[in-house]
């Protein structure tokens, strides 16, 4: 905790295979103290670029545009978990960002005992995540993804793996996400900076070309 507290910005580089697709991405995330957020990535298929996208949370309001799509303005649900996944403290200050947060049972994740921990947010969707019985680092995450323009929720799974200290916190190298939209999509982590100067202009919309 007091390691994480010493932190504010982080400028994450990675790169991503959609598995079940035939693309890869290479992706860029920049993190601000309090709540800033935003994600550039770039699609690439036979070595070619196909598309970019970008989204962006600045404390208030976000949006994910595409190349390919119309801007997707985050709205209801879709925005107040934004609004969640782009506190930079939010775990550490758990017991004011959730209503309530339930160790529910012991699972089998991966072959490893892991503590299932249901997390219900006042107005954001419900997760839960499973917390190693050994080391107590999060192995995997399970929820849904809401819609911002109607009722539709797509459900996801996002498996942790090669922890490494960076600045005195643990970070997961390796992420296999789940969902019906991209099946398997697997990110390796290539790069994390942390205390970047990052000017709050760069959380805000930008045109894709």
């Amino acid at each position: 905790e007091a390691n994480w507290k010493k932190l504010t910005s982080r400028v994450v580089t990675s790169v991503t295979d959609l598995e079940q697709q035939g693309v890869k991405t290479e992706g860029k995330v920049w993190a601000k103290a309090p709540s800033f957020a935003a994600t550039e990535t770039t699609y690439k298929a036979i070595g070619k670029e196909i598309a970019k996208s970008w989204s962006f949370f600045d404390g208030t309001v976000g949006e994910e545009a595409t190349t390919f799509a119309p801007a997707d303005k985050f709205a209801g649900k879709r925005l107040e978990d934004m609004r969640l996944g782009a506190d930079f403290y939010s775990m550490l200050d758990w017991k004011s960002k959730y209503k309530t947060v339930t160790v529910k049972r012991i699972a089998k994740v991966v072959e490893e005992d892991a503590y299932a921990v249901e997390f219900e947010p006042e107005k954001g969707t419900k997760f839960t995540e499973y917390y190693s019985t050994k080391t107590f680092l999060l192995i995997k995450r399970e929820g849904v993804i809401p819609s911002s323009t109607s009722a539709q929720q797509i459900p996801y799974t996002i498996l942790y793996s090669d922890y490494r200290t960076v600045d005195g916190v643990l970070m997961p190298f390796k992420q296999v996400s789940n969902n019906a939209s991209n099946g398997d999509v697997v990110t390796i982590v290539t790069s994390v900076k942390h205390n970047i100067p990052i000017e709050d202009k760069l959380f805000a919309p930008r045109k894709l070309q």
